[in-house]
């Protein structure tokens, strides 16, 4: 007989958007350690909120040459550390095209899971220049919508004013990071403890039996607002 007091998990895609063009060439092995680092966090977590959450995740690599999934909704047991190999520096930069692209899959993904939170971060060294499909008002026009059903977003960059490139696309959270490996490491060291914290968060709300009477769209709410207070307690 089903548990009707049984906590149900939390189905989290982790989605990192990684810039591929040429100028990421300096800072390669900086963004291999530093997206091998959030993987680990991903997974440590994974074992330590097991009975809460199942974590997922998905990477694209994007330049104005090729746009590459190397994980796609992989359970994050499944997924394997990055190689150098695996990211190799090129082109332009068509940030709006990677990051509608991805989002409306994952968005199509996810629409019909009832309890799920989507944690994005962009991490680019410079500003689009290179996108066919969108642009920056259809990115901002989805990225509040996507607000609007729990997703989170933390934005990235080097070489501009992220705060202000990140605001132009309605993206609350946003750091920079100085253009260099010591800067990209410590950036995405900090996009690691800000995951941990956000998921220490769910995992807590779920052990209070208020929750298990919340609705979709007030657990979509929860999400997002605790996502925001990770990100300020990391700064």
């Amino acid at each position: 007989m089903e548990n009707k007091n049984e906590i149900q998990k939390t189905q989290v895609f982790n989605v990192i958007i990684l810039d591929r063009s040429g100028s990421m060439n300096r800072i390669r092995k900086a963004a291999v350690d530093g997206f091998n680092e959030t993987l680990a966090g991903i997974k440590k977590a994974q074992e330590k909120f097991a009975n809460t959450q199942d974590h997922f995740v998905t990477l694209v690599t994007f330049c104005s040459c090729e746009m590459n999934s190397v994980f796609n909704k992989v359970p994050v047991a499944e997924a394997r550390p990055l190689r150098e190999e695996d990211y190799v520096p090129c082109c332009c930069t068509p940030l709006y095209d990677a990051m509608g692209i991805t989002l409306n899959a994952m968005r199509k993904h996810v629409k019909d899971m009832d309890d799920v939170a989507v944690v994005v971060t962009i991490i680019t060294d410079g500003l689009e220049n290179a996108s066919r499909e969108f642009n920056g008002s259809s990115i901002k026009a989805l990225v509040e919508k996507l607000r609007t059903e729990g997703w989170t977003f933390t934005y990235m960059g080097a070489n501009q004013d992220s705060v202000e490139v990140a605001s132009s696309m309605s993206i609350r959270n946003a750091r920079n990071f100085d253009y260099s490996s010591e800067g990209a490491r410590s950036s995405m060291h900090k996009d690691t403890l800000t995951r941990l914290n956000l998921f220490g968060r769910i995992a807590r709300m779920k052990s209070c039996e208020s929750s298990l009477n919340m609705s979709k769209e007030e657990r979509q709410n929860a999400y997002g607002k605790m996502a925001d207070e990770a990100f300020d307690e990391e700064e």
